[in-house]
């Protein structure tokens, strides 16, 4: 269920700029930490998020990727 939560969070920041911000990241990283995920979890998704992301908004226009990395995270 924190995974659907994370999902949401996630996709509720959105960002019209194409390169990953250092703010993204305290943005996202935050977001999962009050969804009580895990620390290490919130750490493993925002990295594999951004090894195949160029950027946040491509992330969020792939939303249907992201349960698959949330899995690899578990």
């Amino acid at each position: 269920m924190n995974k659907l939560v994370v999902i949401f969070i996630f996709s509720l920041i959105m960002s019209s700029c194409n390169n990953w911000k250092p703010n993204d990241d305290e943005t996202y990283l935050s977001e999962c930490y009050k969804s009580k995920s895990d620390s290490a979890f919130c750490e493993c998704t925002l990295n594999q998020i951004k090894i195949k992301f160029s950027s946040l908004e491509e992330a969020l226009k792939n939303e249907e990727k992201l349960p698959e990395i949330f899995l690899e995270c578990n």
